[in-house]
């Protein structure tokens, strides 16, 4: 499949592993110019000259801490400098081990939360939109989490503010839509990044089981996860659709949550 996405640039928040980097690789396949921002630009670059060698397109590798007011503006600003007009943003930030209960969590760890999972967004989308209204419009996904439709109580910062991510995607997709924005947001579920291939290797280890269903047990007996794929994804599965959604192929959805998660509470 085509998606339209040649010679066009694009910026990956998150992009130096996991499923942001798959979806950096899925456009550049496609022949997308490529900017990947992560909090160590070091790493970043590294990537982004991988993505360039690999596919023979421009990549550059930015550094910025999207929970830091300030930090990710810059990094879209010089972004835009290097690259010129931004077809797409693509936001997937990290979680936090911040958590808890209601009555367990601080005030400090629902700060936390806030500048990680939802500011961090919201940062992104004021960074980028000014440019893309400029020049006629773009696309912008945004990475909520299944837990935003499924209450866990030992996620309650991050549940919380991943529904509210929600919202604020939807609520730009309508309010810039006539003006060519198109914003839809992706709600993944347990997905094997490295942080948790390597759970995967520890809880194999602990409870002598076999690796390729180590990570699986835990889903299904402590997060209580009722998978009917009956397995963890993998980051391409992600990657692929977070590309397919800031493509031009993806021309008429706008406004959509989409829940790529196995099947999970539905």
């Amino acid at each position: 499949m085509d998606l339209g996405v040649r010679g066009k640039n694009y910026i990956v928040i998150g992009g130096s592993k996991g499923m942001g980097l798959e979806a950096a690789q899925v456009l550049a396949n496609d022949g997308a110019n490529i900017a990947i921002i992560s909090r160590n630009r070091a790493t970043s670059q590294t990537q982004a000259d991988r993505i360039s060698t690999r596919y023979g397109v421009k990549a550059i590798g930015l550094g910025a801490d999207a929970s830091n007011p300030g930090e990710l503006e810059d990094a879209i600003a010089e972004t835009i400098d290097t690259m010129g007009e931004i077809r797409g943003l693509l936001a997937t930030p990290g979680s936090t081990d911040h958590n808890g209960t209601l009555l367990e969590m601080s005030e400090e760890d629902w700060l936390i939360n806030f500048n990680n999972v939802l500011m961090s967004q919201v940062r992104s989308c004021k960074a980028i939109l000014p440019h893309m209204l400029k020049n006629g419009g773009g696309n912008i996904v945004t990475t909520s989490a299944y837990s935003a439709r499924a209450a866990k109580n030992f996620l309650f910062g991050y549940a919380t503010l991943k529904a509210g991510l929600i919202n604020l995607t939807k609520n730009v997709a309508k309010t810039y839509g006539a003006d060519g924005i198109r914003a839809n947001c992706i709600c993944p579920g347990a997905v094997e990044t490295s942080v948790l291939a390597e759970l995967r290797k520890k809880t194999a280890k602990d409870l002598n089981m076999p690796e390729e269903e180590a990570l699986e047990h835990i889903l299904f007996t402590e997060w209580k996860m009722p998978v009917s794929a009956q397995r963890v994804a993998k980051p391409a599965e992600l990657g692929d659709m977070m590309a397919f959604l800031l493509s031009e192929r993806a021309a008429y959805t706008t406004g959509a949550i989409v829940n790529v998660d196995g099947g999970t509470d539905f």
